[in-house]
């Protein structure tokens, strides 16, 4: 079993990357009012839908050097860095409390990490 647990750590740190490109399409979405379910991720630009390379955290933004793939219009570096914090969020709580409870400590500090994103997206729309 022991052998196991640098495997669920990891597993536990890609979840909260993850949930920091969930962030991400929240902050974006939440202020315009949009759907957070339809469309499927795309450019803004130019309506490209993100492949998977795209969706990566952090990874995809490096790899496209931080534009779209298709018109090169430059994506936010405020992406990554709420990717990575997220992620940082579960790291964090995994090396200070282990995976049970740092797993749900992780989780919570993500909720939270994403509920102050959200609302600054929404805060930032209304002062336009």
């Amino acid at each position: 079993m022991a052998r196991a647990i640098p495997f669920v750590n990891i597993y536990l740190v890609l979840v909260g990357l993850m949930l920091g490109s969930f962030i991400n399409l929240a902050a974006d979405r939440i202020p315009r009012r949009e759907s957070l379910v339809t469309p499927p991720s795309h450019c803004r630009a130019c309506g490209r839908r993100l492949n998977a390379i795209d969706l990566l955290p952090v990874a995809g933004y490096l790899l496209r050097r931080g534009r779209c793939a298709t018109c090169g219009v430059p994506i936010g570096s405020s992406a990554p860095i709420v990717e990575a914090v997220a992620g940082a969020c579960m790291v964090l709580a995994l090396i200070w409390l282990g995976p049970w409870p740092g797993a749900a400590v992780g989780l919570a500090l993500i909720a939270a990490w994403g509920l102050a994103v959200t609302g600054l997206a929404l805060q930032r729309q209304r002062a336009r």
